[in-house]
């Protein structure tokens, strides 16, 4: 998406609706920043401008992708309840209902696939702030380095020992999303990336087989470690200092 300024609110429902087939993770739609903070002013217009719940419901989709690209491109000291309180009304009678209808969400456009990590016990705000930060994933701008993180312990096989001590040496963003998951996916998706990086660095298995191979992992992650091993055998080959990108 592009020129988002230019586009209405239901244009950008209507983009998002059409690319959920494509996506694992909401990250994966690839949003700029301009995207994203046209999108935000666009759905704080609806806030205060709507004329009924159905309004809501019908662009609830749309608030989903802003609320997780917030954690992406937004301020990290906002906790889940102010980003989705920008937009959603908190109201003794309503919150209730707006959260069960963002949770929905997921399941009525089949990005569901982490729920089998989700314990019945986690109350349902909570639930909507994990599946949101699961889809928001690592930012791209972050991508590279934890790949590096990552690569310096491939020898390591129990590498969740060693999870705490690269945790808190993530770049600031993606310890900010990953610190939002439950502890189970921790685990799940640091060994689902260093396996990722062992094949893309083998380079045996095509792109279609890994993406079949890590249902767990983003396109977006995928098609970035690929482009990260890329740029690593083109410095090595020309000699050139320093790996991947800065």
């Amino acid at each position: 998406m592009s020129e988002g300024s230019k586009i209405t609110l239901l244009q950008m429902q209507k983009y998002f609706e059409g690319q959920m087939r494509k996506i694992r993770i909401i990250s994966d739609l690839e949003l700029s920043e301009n995207d994203y903070r046209s999108l935000g002013a666009k759905l704080k217009a609806l806030r205060f401008f709507t004329g009924s719940e159905s309004d809501i419901e019908d662009y609830m989709l749309s608030i989903v992708v802003y609320c997780t690209y917030t954690l992406i491109y937004g301020d990290e000291t906002d906790n889940f309840d102010d980003i989705m309180w920008m937009i959603l009304d908190n109201s003794q009678y309503k919150e209730r209902m707006h959260l069960e209808m963002y949770r929905d969400v997921f399941f009525s456009y089949g990005l569901d696939t982490f729920s089998d990590y989700m314990h019945d016990s986690v109350d349902l705000k909570l639930q909507c702030q994990m599946l949101t930060a699961r889809h928001a994933g690592i930012p791209n701008s972050e991508k590279f380095e934890v790949f590096e993180m990552i690569s310096d312990n491939l020898d390591c096989e129990d590498i969740f020992e060693r999870y705490y001590d690269m945790y808190y040496t993530l770049p600031s963003r993606s310890k900010f999303i990953i610190g939002l998951f439950e502890d189970d996916m921790h685990e799940v998706i640091l060994i689902n990336m260093r396996d990722l990086i062992r094949d893309v660095m083998d380079g045996i298995v095509r792109r279609d087989e890994l993406i079949a191979k890590y249902p767990r992992l983003s396109i977006s992650i995928i098609d970035h470690c690929i482009m990260w091993n890329d740029i690593n055998r083109h410095n090595i080959r020309f000699g050139l200092v320093g790996r991947g990108v800065s």
